[in-house]
């Protein structure tokens, strides 16, 4: 299996800085997602790894060696594209077989390899039909079969399940990681989708107008996120104007008309972040009114509205809420992460571009 190293690299397009200064190590066999807003370059990236284009600066490893100048063809790396890109005069098992053909290696071994990987998505029976007669998740995971008989251990997802509907892509997402996790492939994953992010990846990369913003686990990313557009982007988040002062060793913080104590930071202004499930509704805390309320099946939101802010608070169904009941929310210290108010103001810190 192999393993991907990116090293400051950069790409502009005239003056657009696509790519800023980026640095990314990818292990053998991990399964990485590249995650961020559309236009933030996280395509592009994809494309300088896979040699589509060329950095204006830096360097691409694949396995300790220097690829950057090498030719697509040359780095053997298997895609899988948002569009399927399907021949659609070739049945089923001739797409999946096209590779090795196009490349001289029609042999009766790549054809074994091409059923066995037509059984591991789920069409083995569907053989002889052409793509304009299968569904959409049909259609893509045969778009997978046929980049697994490339004979690579490298594979490129570009926003594979983004024109699939909601339910199909779903249920796909799992399917598309177990396959991928038991042929033992190094793989780089491409969307905006935050919760495809969350159940596939083993490490997201968080991009923003061309530079990482963080890099980890998707449970490391939730719970610690490293400034507030992460936290925005990657989960569901309340942010809330805090100011901190001095209370002896510790700290008083002044939040939704409310105060809480907390470890010793430096005094000043602060965005409170947390997570609707961390916030309790119920006896004690802020003093507010129901802005709304949804029933979403096993999990519930209501909105609290307390001055000229409001905290919603996600938890599950059983209990519900009236429109103007008056209630109160709260929430544990240990469950709020701090950042310090920004100076571009708090729009602008979690826009998404």
């Amino acid at each position: 299996m192999p393993d991907v190293k990116v090293v400051n690299v950069s790409k502009f397009f005239g003056n657009i800085k696509a790519l800023r200064d980026i640095n990314l190590e990818i292990k053998d066999g991990e399964y990485v997602v590249l995650l961020g807003p559309s236009g933030c370059g996280k395509t592009t990236l994809l494309k300088i790894i896979a040699g589509m284009w060329e950095p204006t600066a830096g360097k691409v490893y694949i396995d300790g060696k220097d690829i950057t100048n090498l030719p697509p063809e040359e780095r053997n790396i298997g895609f899988v594209f948002q569009n399927y890109a399907l021949f659609p005069h070739l049945n089923v098992f001739d797409n999946t077989i096209y590779g090795p053909v196009v490349r001289g290696k029609d042999s009766e071994e790549s054809r074994n390899n091409a059923r066995e990987m037509l059984h591991l998505v789920r069409l083995a029976a569907r053989h002889d039909a052409f793509p304009a007669e299968l569904s959409g998740g049909m259609q893509q995971r045969l778009a997978v079969a046929r980049a697994l008989t490339t004979g690579s251990s490298l594979l490129f997802l570009d926003e594979p399940l983004s024109a699939l509907d909601a339910k199909i892509g779903a249920e796909l997402r799992s399917e598309m990681r177990k396959m991928i996790k038991d042929l033992k492939l190094t793989a780089i994953h491409v969307t905006h989708n935050q919760d495809e992010a969350m159940e596939v990846a083993d490490k997201i990369v968080v991009i923003r107008r061309g530079r990482v913003e963080q890099v980890g686990s998707p449970e490391e990313i939730y719970r610690n996120p490293a400034n507030l557009f992460v936290a925005h982007f990657l989960g569901d988040a309340n942010f809330i104007e805090a100011a901190a002062s001095d209370y002896g060793e510790r700290c008083k913080l002044k939040l939704l008309k409310w105060e809480m104590e907390i470890p010793k930071v430096k005094p000043g202004a602060y965005v409170a972040v947390v997570r609707p499930e961390k916030v309790e509704v119920g006896d004690g805390g802020a003093d507010g009114i129901v802005k709304n309320f949804r029933f979403l099946g096993g999990l519930s939101y209501v909105e609290v509205g307390i001055g000229n802010e409001s905290v919603i608070s996600r938890f599950p169904s059983g209990r519900e809420y009236e429109l103007g009941e008056k209630v109160c929310v709260c929430f544990k210290p240990e469950d709020v992460k701090l950042f310090k108010y920004p100076d571009e103001g708090l729009k602008e810190a979690l826009r998404v571009d």
